[in-house]
């Protein structure tokens, strides 16, 4: 429980090392905590991937970088010694609450070799992470959003989830400097056509036509953006979206990009982490969903317009497809275009989900 005097320091490390979208929607945990206790230091373990976007959040005072990746490969003799490094460096401070929100075997031995007075974690954890945890999470019926999943975990702290929700992100004036000397003077709409699973994405081709309408019907001024492994995609794009369109992709680190959502006019995406950015920086969004569930993993809040497929099979949840993508192929693009102009949409009021 929380100490009852706010001049007597408590601490909290929120273990969420990723993935991208799933850390912004545990930000609001952050949050949560620091209204409710704000003598409370909020420590987060994140990948190092991830550290500029957890940095980005007035509510988290420190970060601790994660290297991920050498986890999958702990046997070698060289990885397992930094590893015990990263360990021995994470238990110089004991915590108050360590709470993992990820829930996999990793964050689970992380948890157990933090050192902490209260351990806790979901009650279905999964690959066995449940074990290292003393006090357990349950969600109850109902709680279906992972945001809203991630605040069940002030329970454990003895406090309350208080009211909205929020992501305290800030960029720094270079970077919304930045964002002001690429921004188009014209308004402009932000394309993201890549996701990390391949089921995941709009064909390439339907974000070239939907650029041009973009462009025919509205005015806009189209900006690509991508990591540095979607230049290809990128590229691409920009020639079917024609000469106006100003390619960003690998350009923009997270401070920037969010500074750069704050001025579009809207961004069209696939289901990726781009689109939680927007909604932690309230820019509207327009998404493509398919094998996966808005209700669960999609942007929070009704101010965000989802298109999906009413096909059985999705969501599916899988990386691999045997009926040609039809839960993405079938959303068209006048579907898209037609839904972004209704005036519903356009003045920012609730859109919610459109199943077609």
């Amino acid at each position: 429980m929380p100490t009852e005097n706010p001049h007597e320091s408590q601490s909290a490390l929120i273990i969420k090392p990723s993935s991208f979208g799933d850390v912004i929607h545990a930000l609001p945990v952050a949050r949560a905590i620091k209204k409710a206790a704000p003598h409370i230091t909020v420590d987060w373990l994140v990948s190092e991937s991830l550290t500029d976007l957890v940095r980005m959040s007035r509510y988290v005072d420190n970060h601790i970088p994660f290297k991920r990746s050498r986890w999958t490969k702990w046997w070698r003799p060289e990885i397992l010694a930094e590893i015990v490094t990263q360990i021995r460096h994470t238990r110089r401070k004991e915590y108050d609450f360590v709470i993992d929100l990820q829930g996999l075997l990793r964050s689970g031995l992380m948890t157990l070799a933090c050192r902490g007075k209260v351990k806790a974690g979901f009650a279905n954890a999964r690959e066995g992470a449940w074990l290292f945890y003393g006090e357990k999470i349950s969600t109850p019926p109902g709680v279906v959003h992972a945001v809203d999943r991630y605040m069940e975990a002030l329970g454990v702290m003895g406090l309350p989830k208080g009211s909205g929700v929020g992501y305290g992100l800030v960029e720094s004036e270079a970077e919304t400097a930045w964002a002001a000397s690429q921004a188009p003077a014209a308004p402009f709409a932000v394309v993201n056509p890549n996701a990390r699973w391949i089921t995941k994405r709009w064909p390439l081709e339907r974000f070239g036509l939907l650029c041009r309408e973009l462009e025919k019907r509205f005015g806009y001024s189209i900006v690509i953006i991508g990591g540095p492994e979607d230049a290809a995609n990128g590229a691409r794009l920009a020639q079917m979206a024609g000469d106006k369109a100003l390619d960003l992709t690998g350009k923009t680190s997270v401070p920037r990009l969010a500074a750069l959502l704050r001025r579009a006019e809207v961004l069209f995406t696939n289901d990726s982490g781009p689109l939680h950015l927007a909604v932690a920086v309230g820019a509207p969004s327009v998404s493509i969903f398919g094998p996966t569930d808005p209700a669960k993993t999609g942007p929070y809040g009704q101010e965000n317009l989802v298109l999906r497929s009413g096909r059985d099979c999705s969501p599916c949840f899988n990386r691999a497809c045997s009926y040609n993508h039809e839960c993405m192929t079938d959303i068209e693009v006048s579907t898209v275009v037609e839904a972004w102009a209704t005036e519903s949409a356009r003045e920012g009021k609730a859109r919610g989900r459109i199943t077609i």
